[in-house]
């Protein structure tokens, strides 16, 4: 087992390079492959161990609904029961969703909003704040018509949480899932991993490595800002093949787990792996029958790392994986492996899940149109683009010029954009291979669209 697995390491990284990672697969009871490779930081040579902390990203979701599932059989809340009678200061613009929204749909991504991550590089402290701008955030289609990944949606899930315990988020999961299991955790924008063993954020181009900054900011945590380690992933996972207990510490009852990963929405697309079939999204879980056993799972991306978890609930089996590398195909390749090392099916050689992975475009999604590079004086930008621009959700965007270009200022990000036509701007930020499209119209105001938000956002000038 050891050969496969070094062997699709060492593939991965002569084509896209990658730092280090963890991975483990488990099958009633017994290790089948527990592995640590490659380096935490690069600059110092210090080695990834069972001990070193990655952000886990989107795998966090499934410890939110944990929790909620948790309280659920508490009788504090149902998966079913109206958000606004739990929590009757919820808002959304459409009235009828804010009314008959559920801690399922925001559990399954069915509540009619599309991405608006951008903001969050903005509210990146006040998790209240963060569930009050939702209020603003238009439907990008009609409430429960499909299946829409929404992170706001799983934040104030989280918060949702806290506001029927009067606990954090960060303490809900360390008191009922870390503590209990004696797992290792560490939260974004509360704990500062400055001097502990965590492993560094790199990215990659043409299989060349860089440091890229670490995504910050505790108010959406939620949906993704877990840190922990190998050991720690096991023991999560061995607890998930078990039914919802581990070494008599019962997480959840059978029947809670099987509500978390029962299908509620089918998911668009085809898997990476053409025997992986039947997608559906459950309740922070991608739940498909893969070689004629049903899975369950997630995959976690953010700056620098990118995370999967999954079992298999017929089989008492499991795995979780983490690099500290992005974009690379070294975490689908490795959930492959590990899924076949559990069926007893390995394959001779990943390198099919690479090729798949070598079609995906990460380059700008631009018209013929977009292509265009337009010149734009210093005079002209700051007489008709540059200033501030107000959404209730959003807050304020910032336009200035430097550098031959027009330039967003939004929190987190530094933006440049190209000009494309009299009044449009395009731009591209390259870690979340998304582009934003700018339309400044006649009455001085501003429409902002980007790839994975397909609904205009409306901002004003401000005087």
């Amino acid at each position: 087992m050891e050969k496969i697995i070094q062997q699709t390491i060492d593939q991965i990284r002569k084509t896209h390079g990658l730092a280090g990672g963890i991975m483990v697969a488990v099958k009633d009871g017994k290790v089948l492959a527990k592995e640590c490779f490659g380096e935490a930081d690069i600059q110092t040579h210090r080695p990834v161990t069972p001990k070193t902390y990655f952000q886990i990203a989107s795998c966090s979701k499934a410890f939110t609904t944990m929790v909620a599932g948790q309280l659920c059989e508490e009788g504090l809340m149902t998966w079913d029961t109206p958000v606004k009678q739990l929590m009757p200061d919820f808002c959304m613009m459409d009235k009828y969703a804010e009314e008959h929204v559920t801690p399922r749909d925001m559990g399954c991504h069915r509540t009619g909003l599309c991405r608006h991550d951008v903001m969050r590089t903005f509210v990146r402290e006040d998790r209240a704040d963060l569930v009050r701008r939702i209020a603003y955030f238009p439907p990008a289609y009609s409430f429960r018509e499909k299946y829409s990944y929404q992170n706001q949606m799983y934040v104030a899930l989280g918060y949702l949480c806290e506001r029927l315990t009067g606990k954090t988020w960060e303490e809900l999961l360390k008191e009922k899932i870390g503590d209990p299991l004696g797992m290792d955790m560490c939260f974004r924008g509360v704990d500062c991993m400055a001097g502990k063993d965590a492993a560094l954020p790199y990215a990659q181009t043409k299989g060349q490595l860089y440091e890229v900054p670490e995504v910050v900011g505790k108010a959406s945590n939620p949906c993704g800002g877990l840190y922990t380690n190998l050991d720690s992933l096991e023991r999560w996972v061995r607890m998930l093949c078990n039914g919802g207990e581990l070494d008599g510490a019962r997480i959840i009852s059978k029947e809670g787990l099987e509500e978390l990963i029962k299908p509620n929405v089918c998911t668009p697309g085809k898997s990476a792996h053409p025997a992986e079939l039947q997608k559906s999204y459950g309740l922070a879980w991608i739940t498909a029958v893969y070689k004629g056993h049903r899975i369950a799972f997630h995959s976690g991306s953010t700056d620098g790392f990118n995370s999967m978890v999954g079992f298999f609930p017929e089989l008492n089996a499991g795995f979780a994986l983490s690099v500290n590398t992005v974009d690379t195909p070294a975490y689908n390749a490795f959930k492959y492996l590990l899924c076949d090392m559990i069926l007893g099916e390995v394959e001779d050689s990943y390198q099919f899940i690479l090729d798949e992975f070598n079609k995906i475009s990460f380059a700008p999604n631009y018209t013929e149109e977009e292509k265009a590079d337009l010149p734009i004086s210093e005079e002209e930008a700051n007489r008709r683009f540059c200033g501030d621009y107000y959404n209730p959700g959003y807050g304020t965007l910032h336009f200035d010029y430097h550098e031959g270009k027009l330039r967003l200022l939004y929190g987190l990000m530094d933006q440049p954009f190209n000009r494309v036509g009299d009044s449009k701007f395009v731009g591209f930020q390259v870690l979340d291979t998304r582009t934003f499209k700018a339309f400044f119209n006649q009455d001085s105001n501003l429409v902002m669209e980007w790839s994975d938000a397909p609904c205009p956002i409306h901002f004003e000038k401000m005087a």
